[in-house]
């Protein structure tokens, strides 16, 4: 079994989490104070969260079957010469299953039995269609679109698709019986799969046409966001069958359009995955392939490697049985396997028989495991995704255990000074008292020299960079570009947003220590949930990208441009295209600047609220001690206690962090 890193990063947050929880209350810390903040929304996507593939692929390339062998489930998603419907499939860990389906007319529907067949029977395409560009028929059914408005477009819809020639009467049978109730736009499944991948959840995303590239669905979904900012899709696999002639012109245009419809962001995350590992025109061809690969590509992907789905599933079905490879011509196709599956496993033995013999080694069971094991090669996949997993998570891990660590290390400091107070009697309390009120005026005067070096004119230069790339805008050659530029025009923003105020809190955080590096007030300002606080306060709702495709059920689409709008030209539909862009962006840019400056004025008013509130804080507390001068020895004993415990937490913590290899 492999490590399931994911899942092990996961019980080290609850674990850390949980243990932080009881010192805080030891140490009479309230729920929102210090960074406790910011290390709860930093722990939630680790324990309510997942680790999410996105997996990509042509509509042959085998991507129910990659996904049912992955997750060990040889009959989840249906499989088969059938064709299925466009929408979006999430499937995550669940002890009973259960499958939801959100159609085009917006009812849904529970499945808690028999899953495979019956999601089978809802998105299933029958075979007679299989020539027809369904996914984009359907895109125009759910539009509003009826049988002759489409039949209009239908010379567009081969020439975007490279489609077989429209048959009319096979068209207007399929709109006539296909209406948005029968569609299914989303299917959500939760299902027992195999523990070794609990935590992750993978998505299945409609199949790549011919040309027509990669879905406007998917490309908002690979370019989602969770609440700290980061991709919802961890990892994107893109499948191609390792049996195809890749070197082709046809072949490379397609990959290379497909490649280019991803963003920087995207491609930093791209498992480039051959498929049909164990067919004979891969394994006489497999390093040719791979170095192609490596050469046309290799600067858009992060990983390349290669399997064999339904070899896997075989292989997952031995796991425990007592069968013997060496008589595997008397093996009984298992209930559950189609023919033509069974047929293809008996050939793939024969290959390896034939493969062993060759070699002049040994046929027996354990050699012919090993064979078709490397020839599978689905264990080296997830052992990549697993450790990708791990280093991905752990930047975020880090900074939530040195937050922790900060907290307890702070909370140790408090208590000793405390100590130190109530040893120093009533004069060192009153003292004490003086010096906090004068921080007040002090904190003030040096906010004006922040203020100074953090100015209007440095947001303005920041973000200069937008004009520059738009100019860029005119050189790009298709709508496909225009859309990925501009998606990485929103990463370049912001990431420039998040090194802007980055820098914005380290400004005030050095100016504001200047004069006591060991100030016990400022250590405890959340600058992290003070930043997600000036986000709210400042209304922050702007959009870079121009809006893609808003899909509707009770009117038609949104589209920019109508996809299957009238024109031909596809030159006149680019500078369309272009120009509507750039006026969009343009005027997302004039709103997104006074937006920023909007954000850091609430973020400033914000941290000296903050300050204000923990000055008066550590005013009430230098008068609480003085309720304790008469109880000197009882009230340092008890502090010891915690500071002990503090200390065994953070000693605790370190041996965790070791253990977990971080």
């Amino acid at each position: 079994m492999n490590t399931n890193e994911f899942a092990k990063l996961t019980q080290l947050v609850d674990t850390t989490l949980n243990k932080y929880r009881t010192v805080r209350k030891i140490c009479g810390i309230a729920d929102d104070d210090w960074h406790s903040r910011s290390i709860e929304r930093m722990a939630k996507p680790f324990i309510k969260g997942y680790f999410t593939l996105a997996i990509v692929g042509k509509v042959s390339s085998g991507k129910s079957t990659f996904i049912n062998a992955l997750l060990g489930c040889k009959d989840l998603l249906p499989t088969g010469h059938d064709q299925t419907t466009c929408g979006v499939t999430y499937i995550e860990y669940g002890e009973t299953p259960e499958v939801t389906i959100t159609f085009g007319d917006g009812n849904k529907t529970t499945i808690k039995d028999n899953i495979s067949r019956k999601v089978k029977s809802y998105v299933a395409i029958p075979e007679k269609y299989h020539n027809l560009p369904v996914n984009n028929i359907d895109d125009m059914i759910l539009g509003g679109y009826d049988f002759e408005k489409i039949w209009e477009r239908h010379e567009q819809l081969e020439k975007e698709t490279l489609c077989a020639k429209i048959d009319k009467i096979l068209l207007k049978n399929y709109v006539d019986n296909r209406k948005k109730k029968d569609i299914a736009i989303e299917v959500r499944m939760r299902y027992p799969f195999n523990k070794e991948l609990k935590g992750w959840r993978v998505i299945d995303t409609p199949g790549i046409g011919a040309i027509g590239g990669i879905e406007t669905r998917t490309k908002q979904l690979l370019a989602t966001q969770t609440e700290d900012g980061s991709r919802e899709i961890d990892a994107i696999i893109f499948l191609q069958k390792g049996s195809e002639t890749l070197d082709q012109t046809d072949s490379k245009k397609f990959v290379n359009e497909q490649l280019d419809n991803l963003s920087e962001s995207d491609k930093r995350r791209l498992f480039y995955v051959l498929t049909h590992s164990s067919s004979t025109d891969f394994l006489n061809h497999k390093e040719s392939k791979l170095d192609f690969i490596k050469q046309n590509y290799g600067d858009k992907i992060k990983c390349l490697t290669y399997v064999d789905s339904l070899l896997y599933t075989f292989i997952s079905y031995l796991e425990g049985s007592k069968v013997d490879l060496k008589g595997y011509d008397d093996f009984v196709k298992p209930e559950g396997w189609a023919k033509d599956e069974w047929d293809t496993i008996m050939t793939i033995l024969d290959h390896a028989k034939r493969h062993l013999k060759n070699k002049v080694d040994a046929f027996n069971n354990d050699t012919m495991l090993r064979t078709i094991q490397s020839w599978a090669n689905f264990d080296s996949l997830k052992s990549e995704i697993n450790q990708f997993a791990k280093k991905e998570k752990q930047k975020c891990l880090r900074e939530f255990i040195n937050l922790i660590k900060k907290d307890y290390s702070g909370f140790i400091k408090r208590l000793n000074k405390e100590k130190e107070l109530i040893d120093g009697g009533l004069s060192k309390i009153n003292k004490e008292r003086d010096i906090v009120e004068a921080r007040r005026s002090n904190f003030n005067a040096l906010a004006k020299e922040a203020d100074k070096k953090f100015n209007i004119d440095k947001l303005n230069s920041k973000f200069k960079f937008i004009d520059k790339e738009l100019d860029n805008f005119q050189t790009l050659e298709s709508i496909n570009n225009v859309r990925t530029a501009i998606t990485n025009l929103f990463d370049k923003v912001q990431e420039a947003e998040k090194e802007l105020f980055e820098e914005f809190s380290k400004t005030f955080s050095d100016f504001l220590k200047e004069d006591d590096l060991n100030d016990i007030i400022l250590e405890s300002l959340d600058f992290g949930n003070i930043l997600q606080e000036a986000t709210s306060a400042s209304q922050e709702v702007y959009e870079i990208s121009p809006e893609q495709v808003i899909y509707h059920t009770s009117r038609p689409d949104e589209r920019i441009p109508a996809k299957y709008g009238t024109r031909t030209n596809e030159a006149d539909k680019l500078r369309n295209f272009m120009a509507l862009t750039l006026q969009r962006v343009r005027k997302s840019r004039d709103k997104f600047l006074p937006q920023v400056k909007q954000k850091a004025y609430q973020m400033r008013q914000l941290v000296f609220d903050e300050l204000n509130k923990k000055l008066k804080e550590e005013e009430y507390r230098l008068e609480e001690l003085k309720t304790e001068l008469s109880n000197k020895e009882k009230f340092k004993g008890e502090k010891d206690k915690i500071i002990t415990e503090s200390h065994d937490a953070i000693k605790e913590l370190n041996k965790l962090v070791n253990e977990y290899g971080i």
